[in-house]
């Protein structure tokens, strides 16, 4: 009915003045409201985005100027709202709660990262919110979610209409998030629970049907959308598949609007789905604007007719301060709050070891690795495993089979593109312990170590407040204890994955100047130090070419790996035509004196897998390094 109505509502608009419900909709804060430097926008001049306090005032503004146009007013958020700043994981969310409840939000559905601290924090935080958590696709037979504030929707008279709003999360929950954070929390897929809870919605008497959605839109929507129609039409995918967003859309001929989370690409204006006739609106996240429309809505049937912009013919605005002024109150109340975030951040014990909750025994042989495990040394991997798990399964497997029989202490891996998959990695290895990315934004990182040498007392990620040089994927740093002869040894453990290509040299430059301040400054507090990662940089390159410098500089720090560069048989990525060494280790001198020895060396995993191309079809195509080392450090009280 929707498409056949649509054309004559729009004309009947010329004559009738119709209902205006105002949308003002947020995704993707990741714990930014405070105020912000826009160096996405000019690295070079960039300008100032004043962050939660201008909403806050604006909002404040336009609830003034509703109660004098008889307007309505709905203020929802897509997901992912607290992690990925000290101000959201200090409290595990809670002051962003808080923020939101002084904002007066209707409404928010669940993103993938708002079960970064565990499905019991969430649960807790729907109880403190004065909104309800939407996620009508809930699968959970004894998880934690058991507050009454998660509803699958809720039904609100506004301006006289009743507007139905409906919270679906993202059924790729599993493949996202670490089992151990949720605890047997699973989602159904959307277009199942759309299907369920829309018709029930209608019988309530909604009238207008919104759906927010943490599956997010796609970058670069025009062609996916293509690529996604051409898929539905060879019978590839359909209505049972896990969809994104704007996949979901094409599906949605009994809902009017989407409002999207879970990516923190936006868009100016809505996208319009020409099969539904749905709308999908999602807007730029990280704390740097919001979106803001009219819904238009028949006065006499109540139907929804389409929308309008109300300002510059755009959805979106950027809370930049050329355009906006910020609540003073509210800017106080955040930067007070930020304070006491970061100290708690930074200066508190902040173990989040994690240990595997359901073991399994590998009972694989497939492959020839070594065990290059020796007791008189420390054995230390970076790993790059490229988009993980990129083979599914198959990766899951062989990389398991490569831990146990390699058999090193720490290992350091890059690039996790779904990291719920990580889980399944660590339940074959049950004698490691493991921290994963808690404020990254995508590539997660993660550092495993044996559990019965280490015991974590700090996992940090440095810069999680300022991450833009780091490519939205802060270091993460372990603070480790070795236990050894019966002392206990300290060992700071920094993993990072640099910004990648010609294009993002500035930023790697500029990302290793701020490591290196960092370092600095806590060099004199503890000073066993490893940095290692995909630097995206080859230690052979022209001076001003690479991100070295400062710690080439320093002499309390050298790269074990630069010994190696040189020797093309060990080139870290060794694919044609760009052959490097791109994975290194630096340590600092104290706990490696220079003149002790150590031995460094590329894994040649095509060795033991039949070749290159078959560990780069079921592993990467990156290949590991190895760090072998006595300890020499000073050792703790």
């Amino acid at each position: 009915m929707k498409p056949l109505l649509l054309p004559f509502l729009l004309i009947g608009a010329v004559f009738a003045e119709p209902i205006k419900i105002n949308l003002v909709t947020t995704n993707d804060i990741h714990g930014m409201i405070s105020k912000q430097t826009a160096n996405f926008m000019n690295p070079q001049y960039p300008p100032t985005i004043l962050g939660g306090a201008a909403f806050s005032k604006y909002v404040e503004e336009l609830r003034g100027e509703i109660d004098k146009s008889n307007e309505g007013l709905l203020i929802l958020d897509g997901g992912n709202f607290f992690q990925g700043h000290p101000l959201g994981i200090a409290d595990d969310g809670y002051t962003i709660i808080e923020w939101m409840n002084r904002i007066g939000y209707n409404a928010m559905v669940p993103g993938s990262y708002d079960f970064i601290s565990g499905a019991e924090n969430l649960n807790y935080l729907a109880g403190k919110a004065h909104f309800p958590f939407l996620f009508s696709n809930l699968i959970c037979s004894d998880c934690p979610l058991q507050s009454n504030n998660i509803k699958p929707y809720f039904i609100h008279k506004i301006s006289g209409v009743k507007v139905g709003v409906l919270g679906v999360v993202n059924s790729q929950l599993t493949e996202l998030v670490l089992a151990e954070n949720l605890s047997g929390t699973d989602a159904e897929k959307e277009v199942m629970s759309v299907q369920k809870w829309v018709p029930e919605m209608k019988e309530m008497g909604a009238e207008i049907i919104i759906l927010l959605s943490s599956s997010g839109v796609p970058w670069n929507r025009e062609d996916e959308y293509e690529g996604f129609r051409t898929q539905v039409l060879n019978g590839k995918i359909d209505d049972s598949h896990s969809l994104n967003a704007l996949q979901l859309g094409y599906y949605l001929e009994d809902v009017d609007f989407v409002v999207a989370g879970g990516n923190s690409k936006g868009y100016w204006l809505p996208w319009y789905d020409p099969h539904s006739h749905t709308y999908i609106m999602q807007g730029y996240g990280g704390g740097t604007e919001f979106s803001h429309i009219k819904l238009l809505i028949d006065e006499n049937s109540h139907l929804f007719m389409g929308y309008e912009t109300v300002i510059d013919g755009k959805a979106s605005q950027t809370l930049l301060a050329d355009d906006f002024q910020s609540n003073r109150k509210d800017a106080q109340w955040i930067e007070s709050k930020i304070k006491t975030a970061q100290d708690l951040y930074y200066s508190g014990a902040n173990s989040n070891s994690s240990h595997t909750h359901s073991p399994q025994t590998l009972n694989r042989n497939d492959w020839e690795f070594p065990n290059l495990n020796t007791e008189e040394s420390l054995e230390i991997i970076t790993w790059n495993v490229e988009f993980f798990p990129h083979a599914n399964d198959s990766t899951i497997l062989a990389l398991a089979e490569a831990v146990l029989d390699l058999n090193v202490d720490i290992i350091a891996f890059q690039e996790l593109r779904r990291t719920g998959w990580f889980s399944k990695l660590m339940a074959y290895l049950p004698e490691y312990d493991f921290i994963v990315s808690q404020q990254a934004s995508f590539m997660d990182l993660a550092i495993i170590y044996k559990n019965n040498m280490f015991e974590l007392v700090r996992q940090i990620e440095p810069f999680a407040e300022n991450d833009y040089n780091f490519a939205g994927r802060p270091p993460l740093q372990a603070d480790l204890i070795l236990s050894q002869n019966g002392k206990s040894i300290p060992l700071s453990v920094i993993n990072l994955h640099m910004k990648c290509c010609d294009s993002g040299l500035a930023r790697r430059q500029k990302a290793s100047q701020m490591l290196h301040e960092y370092l600095d400054e806590s060099y004199d507090e503890q000073s066993n130090i490893i940095v290692l990662g995909d630097w995206n940089d080859d230690t052979k390159d022209e001076p001003g070419q690479h991100c070295f410098e400062p710690f080439f500089q320093d002499d309390r720090f050298f790269f074990t790996t630069r010994e190696i560069a040189y020797d093309i048989d060990q080139a870290t990525y060794p694919k044609e035509p760009y052959v490097s060494f791109l994975d290194h280790i630096m340590v600092s001198e104290e706990l490696i004196p220079r003149q002790e020895t150590y031995d460094i060396k590329t894994l040649i995993m095509g060795n033991y897998m039949g070749g290159y191309d078959m560990y780069e079809a079921y592993i990467s195509d990156h290949l590991p390094v190895m760090l072998s080392f006595s300890i020499y450090p000073v050792i703790s009280p």
